[in-house]
């Protein structure tokens, strides 16, 4: 039909098609150039209750078109369709059971059809009842061959099974062996040569729809369940046996009235969970497991988190390994400082290790992913870091297949209000960054799902592969003993997690995506490519401070020089000697540096070699500098021995080297050494100063032979605790 408007036009009704948009019902009375004609059927507004009368409008076809898009649009009947009484079912409404159950009645009937074409049966009833067997063995064949169709046209390439619910739908038709009789066949022939296929449906969507107990018995029911439900999680059973000791004291009591009521039927355990689950499944939750996990559980999602670009939103949280590893030293730790390794606390027991994960929800890509030691206290500023660097080196080490490169600013992070991130250091680096920060309460996953659900893929898809499992609860754990079984080393460990990342979960495609998530993340760096910083900014964020001396050389940091202008302008007119400077890992070419409180400078390494290259690249050639050639030190030793064996030998000839002394000639030197010195001992030993002759008489005097007996005498007794020299002393 055509119709005066542009051909661009999508229309979707004809002239007296009945359909419903939304609660309204209407009819088309006409297609206009504007859009529809319209008559609408009175409705009324179900939150006001208001009733609107009937009425006639335009609306256009666009209108149409887009109600049609967002699901509002039913057809009701098309005038060229076919007509539906008003109680009859439409196709679409029944079940899959109830279709099978007329395939099936409608084989045995064309099986009859075929009899009474090939003049085996005639139309009379007690000819039907006479040749059951023949119908029934014809019908039977019949749909054995309806299934074997269906079963080789559900078929598909490479061996892949078709849906299985089809087929076990046909398979599962059963009817009770009444139908084996001539009345029931008799009775599905006609109904089918009267009401065509349609005249094949029978009841069986009513089939258990009657009520068994009366509104009584259920409202008593419900108020004994609504004392019963509490977080002590009281099983089905237990209700059941709870419900069932209820009912009978309630009979028991009807008895003894004078004039007896009528019993309570005694339910079972199918009814109490089905009046659960009919009535009251939201109460049931919340006062069984509490709001939250009620929440938790039926909470409707709606639309979801939306993104439309890469780094848009990032979520970072942390993770405990379900799996022991030992904490063992090996060659991946031998250029780390003694102590990252004493944070790393590798003494060879089996731990648990806590990762640190960062994903981004647009492509599903882990963008940060790294171990966690026990001594630091906040990870999210290493977390951050490692968002923006580079981590084709890591998979390159690890030996993965595939590279790293997701790498970027983020725009939104979304951590939880644990300990380990609402910290002043994590709002600081946050805000530096210009990132925005949506922190979810402690507790609540689900505002969080993504990365919690790619936790659950790292324990089911890497680490059930390896030995050293811990399980949740001593239940699960039985006899296993995690730590004994424990194989993986830490290096082991980071080189598995990597290459897993990399070559398993990168590269798998992802339902949600429809793609891997590498593939997603190259689609969507080609539409948006995500923002970098420069070095000079993450220095200020993730730079580490220090502090040093100002040489000729310029500043000496972690074994490399670094000079520019302004160093060597202070170096020479300014007297501050130590200068303050911010030095990050990713790039190692440059330092900032300032002094005495002023502006931070730029400063480059005074060797080009640095310049463009990380903290790895110094540490793998640190390590190249300590390694020395054997041969070489045994040279160097070989030198050394020989040129003192020839020294001495030459001062021998000369007799430049002097003979080593007995020990009695030591010992002699030793007296000399020490016979001059004036020690504390030795003045008390000598007692308080006196004159050379203040302690001898006149008669001493006339005799200078004997005095120095005396003064002997005089000092013996002043050791011995004496004080004066009396007269007979004296004689």
């Amino acid at each position: 039909m055509a119709a005066p408007f542009k051909k661009k036009t999508k229309v979707l009704l004809e002239k007296d098609c009945e359909f419903a948009v939304g609660i309204r019902n209407g009819r088309v009375l006409e297609l206009r150039p504007e859009g529809y004609l319209i008559f609408w059927d009175e409705w009324t507004d179900p939150e006001t209750g208001e009733c609107n009368e009937s009425t006639a409008g335009v609306i256009s076809y666009d209108a149409i078109v887009t109600e049609n898009n967002y699901g509002n649009l039913k057809v009701l009947q098309r005038p060229l369709a076919k007509q539906f009484r008003r109680q009859e079912i439409r196709r679409v409404e029944r079940m899959p059971i109830e279709i099978a159950r007329q395939r099936f009645k409608k084989q045995y009937v064309l099986a009859i059809q075929d009899l009474v074409d090939a003049g085996e049966l005639q139309l009379i009833r007690d000819d039907f009842c006479d040749k059951i067997i023949k119908i029934v063995a014809a019908g039977k064949n019949r749909y054995d061959e309806y299934l074997a169709a269906l079963s080789i046209r559900g078929r598909k390439r490479g061996g892949a099974r078709a849906t299985k619910s089809k087929r076990e739908i046909e398979k599962s038709v059963e009817f009770h062996q009444g139908f084996k009789c001539g009345q029931t066949m008799w009775k599905w022939y006609w109904q089918w040569r009267t009401d065509g296929d349609d005249g094949l449906f029978d009841k069986y969507r009513n089939c258990g729809k009657y009520q068994r107990y009366d509104d009584l018995t259920d409202n008593f029911i419900e108020s004994i369940l609504g004392n019963l439900w509490d977080q002590e999680r009281v099983t089905i059973k237990s209700l059941v046996e709870s419900v069932q000791a209820a009912i009978d004291a309630e009979n028991e009591r009807r008895e003894r009235l004078l004039v007896p009521a009528a019993k309570m039927k005694r339910v079972g355990y199918d009814y109490i969970l089905r009046l659960i689950k009919e009535h009251a499944p939201l109460d049931h939750k919340i006062r069984k497991h509490g709001w939250d996990k009620a929440y938790k559980d039926l909470h409707t999602l709606g639309v979801g988190i939306e993104t439309s670009r890469a780094l848009q939103r990032v979520e970072i949280d942390e993770y405990t390994v379900d799996l022991f590893v030992l904490m063992q030293k090996t060659d991946l730790f031998e250029h780390l400082p003694q102590s990252i390794k004493d944070i790393l606390s590798l003494d060879g027991l089996a731990r648990r290790v806590t990762l640190s994960a960062a994903l981004d929800v647009h492509t599903r890509c882990f963008v940060a992913l790294q171990i966690v030691p026990e001594g630091i206290e906040s990870p999210l500023k290493q977390t951050v870091e490692m968002i923006y660097s580079d981590k084709n080196p890591i998979a390159d080490a690890a030996g993965a297949k595939f590279g790293w490169p997701m790498a970027g600013a983020p725009e939104t992070i979304v951590l939880d209000r644990g300990s380990a991130y609402v910290t002043d250091d994590a709002y600081d680096v946050l805000a530096s960054l210009g990132i925005t920060n949506l922190g979810a309460p402690a507790g609540k996953p689900w505002l969080k799902p993504f990365i919690e659900r790619v936790f659950r893929t790292i324990h089911s898809d890497l680490l059930l592969r390896f030995s050293g499992r811990a399980f949740s609860n001593v239940v699960e754990r039985e006899e296993n003993d995690a730590a004994g079984r424990a194989t993986l080393t830490l290096e082991a460990f980071l080189v598995w997690l990597v290459r897993w990342t990399v070559d398993a979960y990168h590269t798998k495609k992802h339902p949600a995506l429809g793609m891997s998530p590498k593939r997603a993340w190259e689609k969507s760096i080609k539409e948006c490519t995500p923002r970098s910083l420069s070095s000079d900014e993450m220095r200020e964020v993730f730079g580490v401070p220090g502090r040093r001396k100002l040489s000729q050389a310029g500043l000496r940091v972690c074994h490399v020089d670094y000079q520019s202008d302004f160093l060597m302008e202070q170096f020479v007119n300014s007297n501050a000697e130590y200068f303050e400077f911010l030095r990050w890992d990713g790039d190692i070419g440059t330092i900032s540096a300032r002094c005495d409180d002023g502006p931070w400078y730029t400063v480059l390494a005074k060797d080009e070699q640095w310049i463009g290259k990380n903290d790895i690249d110094l540490r793998e050639w640190l390590q190249e500098q300590q390694e020395e050639d054997p041969d070489e030190l045994r040279a160097r030793r070989d030198f050394i021995n020989d040129a003192t064996r020839e020294s001495v030998r030459l001062k021998q000839l000369k007799g430049l080297i002097s003979l080593p002394k007995t020990p009695a000639e030591l010992r002699k030197d030793v007296q000399r050494f020490v016979r001059h010195a004036d020690t504390a001992e030795r003045r008390h030993k000598a007692g308080p100063y006196r004159g050379l002759l203040d302690d001898v008489d006149d008669g001493a005097r006339d005799h200078p032979r004997d005095n120095n007996h005396v003064a002997e005498a005089a000092h013996e007794h002043v050791c011995d605790g004496g004080t004066d020299f009396d007269d007979d002393s004296m004689e």
